[in-house]
């Protein structure tokens, strides 16, 4: 957005807004490391004008602050200027305080230019007592309607989530997402017996609706329903991280994750695609588990982690493998998390999805007629997937080698299960024998699949509860369990940092 307008605003001429926010903006660039240095300030300045195509002159001789403020007003008299120049300050000081206090300063800027006839600093000190990441996720989301699924970085407190959600777009007909976020932020106020806070937000959104003539708008927001965030959801959180083959490297894998925590629906959120070799998938996986977990640092729900696995990793015992890999005493997944396998393949072949669909609204509109089949050794894959689709009651299979290996037997009775559509499928990655038939009995004994999660926990317990030297030898070390659910579908995935990723 540009610059420009002289007319007043509540307390401040529009025109001294925006030149206070530009100083701000020249200050907080001046004082950055990237601008100090000669190499820095060149490679800035590369980018910016690159990604906006314009010419943008190095400082030279010229004072530092004269030039970056020269430098941040070419910047806000172009679309996206601002944000791009923020955008590129992140590439040299990725997450640094000088990157998120730009950020902050540029959503003040769209902010101001959306309410172009109000002083927005009044509400800085009663939206800024909001502090909570959950409660603020859950307003945004709600103020959004859903639109707006995580914060970005810098938005730590309510007055920064209003500025971000006042530079979004608003549909035709509903009220604007910052103004939503304030009527929900005094609504939070008068649960803590605010009053006088919550009002003059009140106030201040009443005024604003009047002036753009959105009485009508308010008045239905008001009348909505709005479920406190305050309480615990009973709907997980997920995290699905999937690997995939690089189809050229035999050891290299694209990874991509997404998170989900939004109770109101599923909205998988994607994070960033890497190429990484095989060894090092344990130590990316580590790291986006520890990452959502500092984003979800005051989440009431409880934390699924899914593997997305391709053919070639399912041998892979991804539940035991390390959270803080790098602590003197590492901490198994299944310590901390539910842990479940999906399919790679299934995801991406389309025409499997079909018979897929049918099994899962079966096995949730049916429970008490579904059941599970055990895959008898030796058996041709031919006739297990016949019998498979001769019975639509069968939701689990229990199959008779692990997947993952060198047989083309295991293979193709893998392949069998997923033309099936079957849902649910468990095995055993060890040689465990009479062990595994007795526990896979267990999970399995009654219809349905509604205990078989649970369950299947409990048998990994008992070998986590015989510590790092006995483990090894329980049966619940080496039980594999794929579920997967239809309705909850990654999404396309962020991305990736490379240009040659093959599909």
């Amino acid at each position: 957005m540009t610059a420009g307008g002289g007319h007043e605003v509540e307390g401040r001429n529009a025109v001294r807004v925006r030149n206070e926010l530009m100083a701000e903006m020249s200050g907080v660039l001046a004082a950055t490391e990237t601008v100090r240095r000669q190499a820095g300030e060149d490679m800035l300045v590369q980018d910016i004008a690159a990604e906006l195509r314009l010419t943008v002159n190095p400082r030279q001789d010229q004072a530092l602050a004269l030039w970056t403020r020269q430098l941040v007003k070419k910047c806000a008299e172009v679309d996206e200027g601002l944000q791009t120049l923020a955008r590129c300050l992140g590439y040299a000081e990725q997450g640094s305080v000088s990157v998120l206090a730009l950020w902050r300063l540029v959503d003040e800027w769209e902010a101001t230019s959306f309410f172009k006839d109000t002083d927005l600093r009044p509400l800085r000190p009663l939206l800024r007592e909001l502090r909570s990441p959950s409660l603020l996720t859950a307003l945004a989301r709600r103020a959004s309607h859903s639109r707006t699924q995580e914060l970005e970085e810098w938005c730590d407190t309510g007055w920064e989530v209003f500025l971000r959600l006042a530079g979004d777009n608003t549909a035709a007909d509903e009220l604007p997402p910052s103004m939503a976020f304030v009527s929900l932020a005094a609504d939070h106020l008068v649960k803590e017996g605010r009053t006088e806070e919550a009002e003059q937000l009140r106030r201040w959104n009443r005024k604003q609706a009047q002036l753009r003539g959105l009485a009508e708008e308010m008045a239905d927001w008001q009348q909505g329903e709005f479920a406190p965030p305050g309480e615990p959801s009973h709907h997980p959180a997920y995290l699905l991280i999937q690997f995939e083959p690089d189809g050229v490297d035999p050891d290299a894998f694209w990874v991509s994750h997404w998170r989900q925590a939004d109770s109101d629906g599923w909205h998988p959120i994607p994070g960033e695609t890497v190429k990484l070799h095989r060894d090092d998938l344990p130590a990316a996986a580590d790291r986006l588990i520890e990452q959502a977990e500092e984003r979800w640092s005051d989440l009431r729900q409880p934390v699924v982690i899914e593997f997305i696995l391709p053919w070639e990793l399912l041998a892979e015992p991804v539940e035991w493998w390390h959270k803080e890999a790098d602590a003197a005493v590492p901490t198994p997944l299944v310590l901390d998390y539910t842990v479940v396998v999906r399919s790679f393949e299934r995801l991406r072949k389309a025409a499997w999805h079909r018979p897929w669909n049918n099994r899962w609204r079966h096995l949730k509109e049916r429970p008490a007629e579904s059941r599970s089949h055990w895959s008898p050794p030796n058996q041709s894959a031919f006739h297990l997937e016949r019998e498979l689709k001769d019975d639509e009651q069968i939701v689990c299979l229990v199959l008779s080698a692990p997947p993952g290996t060198e047989s083309p037997a295991a293979r193709q009775e893998f392949v069998a299960a997923l033309r099936a559509g079957i849902p649910a499928i468990l095995w055993d990655r060890g040689a465990s024998g009479t062990a595994f038939r007795e526990a896979a009995a267990d999970i399995l004994q009654e219809r349905g699949l509604a205990g078989v999660l649970e369950r299947t926990r409990r048998w990994r317990d008992r070998a986590l509860a015989l510590g790092p030297e006995g483990w090894h030898d329980h049966v619940g070390r080496h039980l594999a369990l794929l579920l997967d659910d239809p309705e909850r579908m990654p999404g396309p995935s962020a991305p990736g940092g490379g240009s040659d990723r093959a599909g």
